[in-house]
């Protein structure tokens, strides 16, 4: 099946449709930047250089399908959200005149959450009924890219119409892992030293064969401050976004204090040390594939057409979806070849010192232990894992509960003073607690004597079988 691409950028949306044998014909880029990548990795496609608005759809080639993703900065919760006024948001309603005027088979379109934001309601009702008109069946969703083994937090809407005429049924589709990609398996391999760039010109050059391996090296500006920056190598990684200057850090960065809302910093002792996610590393987490090579002058341009890509694999999963609606294939049988096995549950085991201790810990949802290398520290370094549950125990009580599923923050000491614990040391990492019930119905065995943390798994924490 054929299909033309609007809003094409570097092709993250087209290779996840070629992945699923689609043939992408056609494609228009406004960005001259996105040119030499596009044609590079597309060497099959006609690629168009223009404005979307100044095309005549005659120019169009005729195909089974529409796919693209207008703009999203008019919607963007991270943009001035202005909408349709923004001339960007209306890119959205000249895409469906197109759509209207070709009437392919099909017709797909992604977008950023911010769409769903009731401040723009009635928009979002007058897409849909604009499309229905135009005679499609129209379903729309919310997906996580995290939940098909991407290695990165990322949602984003998408609409998928089909002539109504053809009856089709179709579904999203589901989820194809249980548990999240990390950064460690998604680039752990990259253990070069990168080139470094603060801009157009080359600041240090290193002979390596890596593709693309090069880092943005200009300041952090202050709005970097206002949130965590930095996730584990346990974890999946923070939306890659298409501003270089807010890339996220590398997981081998020290991690950030947190001193408030919206008030992060640097390490003051280890400032050097931190560095933003190399432009293969982005690319990685986007899931496209080494073989696929970004041209620039700019770095900023890099990251601008990997963060503003669609991720080919979720592109992937959505095309085969619609080809199932369309050939009438179950792809049932093979939905699970990409499951990841689920691994030991990590639990955290602590002590709470009194019943007022763990009042305090219960009120304010968060279980610290210290680390600052002394006595009584869970750990010297950064802490490596990622726990799902607390075992929090006092002499023979011991009960079980859930954490939040990210990286435990470094605070310092007046942080935790001020919420009424007493704290003798310096710098504390904290867990926070996501289910304030216990799960204290099990048969519960740890080290009772061992008031130092300690991590174990929820198979050696529970004497009986556990059903997460």
């Amino acid at each position: 099946m054929d299909v033309v691409s609007f809003f094409a950028g570097c092709g993250g949306l087209d290779l996840g449709f070629e992945q699923a044998g689609f043939n992408v014909v056609w494609a228009n880029e406004l960005e001259p930047h996105c040119r030499a990548t596009y044609i590079q990795n597309h060497p099959n496609t006609t690629f168009v250089l223009g404005d979307v608005c100044k095309l005549d759809p005659d120019s169009i080639p005729d195909c089974d399908g529409f796919i693209g993703g207008p703009p999203c900065q008019s919607w963007s919760v991270g943009g001035k959200q202005n909408g349709l006024g923004d001339k960007r948001g209306l890119l959205f309603l000249k895409y469906i005149e197109l759509i209207k005027a070709k009437r392919p088979k099909f017709f797909v379109i992604e977008n950023v959450k911010g769409m769903l934001d009731n401040k723009f309601k009635n928009v979002f009702d007058d897409f849909v009924n604009r499309l229905d008109g135009a005679g499609y069946d129209v379903q729309w969703t919310l997906l996580d890219a995290v939940n098909f083994c991407i290695p990165q937090n990322r949602e984003r809407v998408f609409f998928v119409g089909f002539k109504k005429e053809l009856n089709v049924t179709f579904s999203f589709p589901a989820p194809t892992c249980t548990e999240p990609i990390t950064l460690e398996r998604a680039i752990g391999d990259i253990t070069e030293e990168p080139n470094f760039y603060s801009g157009r010109k080359t600041d240090k050059i290193l002979s390596h064969n890596r593709p693309n391996h090069d880092v943005l090296t200009s300041k952090f500006g202050s709005f970097y401050y206002r949130g965590n920056r930095r996730r584990s190598w346990q974890q999946p990684s923070f939306t890659i976004n298409a501003t270089a200057d807010f890339t996220p850090l590398h997981p081998s960065s020290p991690k950030m204090m947190y001193f408030g809302h919206e008030n992060w910093n640097f390490q003051k002792n280890k400032v050097d040390d931190y560095r933003r996610l190399s432009v293969r590393e982005c690319a990685r987490i986007q899931t496209f594939p080494d073989t696929f090579i970004f041209q620039y002058q700019n770095i900023k341009e890099a990251y601008r057409m990997i963060g503003n890509a669609v991720p080919p694999r979720l592109a992937y999963e959505v095309a085969r979806s619609i080809a199932s609606a369309l050939q009438g294939l179950d792809l049932s049988l093979t939905a699970t070849k990409h499951l990841t096995p689920k691994a030991s549950t990590p639990v955290l085991v602590g002590y709470y010192k009194s019943d007022r201790h763990k009042r305090l810990i219960l009120k304010n949802k968060i279980y610290y232990v210290r680390s600052d290398g002394r006595s009584g520290s869970m750990f010297q370094k950064d802490c490596s894992t990622i726990p799902k549950y607390l075992l929090m125990h006092h002499k023979e009580i011991a009960e079980l509960y859930e954490l939040e599923n990210e990286d435990p923050t470094l605070v310092d000491a007046s942080f935790l003073q001020k919420l009424g614990f007493p704290t003798k040391g310096d710098t504390y990492l904290c867990f926070r607690l996501k289910e304030i019930k216990s799960k204290d119905s099990y048969d519960i065995k740890y080290q009772s004597r061992q008031y130092a943390p300690y991590f174990t798994t929820l198979e050696e924490s529970i004497k009986n079988e556990f059903h997460d």
